[in-house]
């Protein structure tokens, strides 16, 4: 059996008296891609902030690679090298062109000289599509050329682990299949990914196992051809009815 890249151990997360994460034990394997679905506040995006220490949990553990990076005194600039995200709202420097959004880290961070961080910056803007736009700043950029620029930022460290949160819930319909095709590519590359979504296409398509969740709970999990067809619980059979 592959060994867990990332575990969740009995993961308690509180917004004061709000229970927003209840006792969630689920682990991924190195490659494989999970894709959490489930109604608005079950507790998706803040169990993806939770795995880069944008959120504290109160209780449990979460562990990459085996070591425990819920831990008081973790390392956290090492963390997240090795844990990238992408958020729905972008979140691109304004006043930094895409090649720059995409070199600061690399930079700054890792110390790579300039001209290998531009090398590799332009070789992942080709890879997602925008050879084209390196020097154009955000504002001169569409939602999804900008969704696809900050994809780029942070594979530009060359992370272990890629968390998606909600990449496609800002942009115009028309835009959503040039970022979703990006993803799709990472994923045949073999990257680990964690996709909170409502595209249920892609879950069904790219995710190696969809994960429900609902008031804070881990529901279900399966692999999709399972979940979508036969799903087990009354809670998923409810979602899917009103997703499909």
């Amino acid at each position: 059996m592959t060994a867990a890249l990332l575990e969740f151990d009995n993961v308690d997360k509180y917004f004061g008296e709000t229970h927003v994460l209840k006792t969630i034990s689920m682990d991924i394997t190195d490659g494989e891609v999970c894709v959490i679905v489930g109604p608005s506040g079950s507790g998706k995006s803040t169990l993806l902030r939770c795995a880069n220490r944008l959120e504290e949990i109160q209780s449990g553990e979460i562990r990459l690679d085996g070591t425990a990076i819920s831990a008081v005194d973790a390392d956290l600039n090492s963390l997240r090298q090795q844990i990238g995200m992408v958020f729905q709202s972008f979140n691109l420097f304004p006043h930094k062109t895409a090649i720059e959004n995409i070199t600061l880290a690399p930079r700054k961070v890792k110390a790579i000289p300039e001209t290998d961080a531009n090398e590799r910056a332009r070789q992942l803007l080709n890879d997602v599509g925008l050879a084209d736009e390196a020097d154009s700043y955000p504002n001169q950029l569409s939602g999804g050329q900008k969704q696809r620029v900050a994809i780029a930022r942070a594979l530009a460290m060359d992370p272990r682990v890629m968390l998606f949160d909600e990449v496609t819930s800002a942009l115009d319909p028309e835009l959503v299949g040039e970022v979703l095709a990006v993803m799709r590519e990472l994923a045949r590359e073999g990257m680990t990914m964690m996709v909170v979504t409502h595209e249920m296409g892609f879950a069904r398509e790219v995710g190696d196992r969809v994960f429900l969740m609902a008031d804070g709970n881990l529901v279900e999990s399966a692999e999709p051809t399972t979940f979508f067809n036969t799903p087990q619980t009354d809670r998923g059979k409810r979602f899917l009815s009103k997703m499909l």
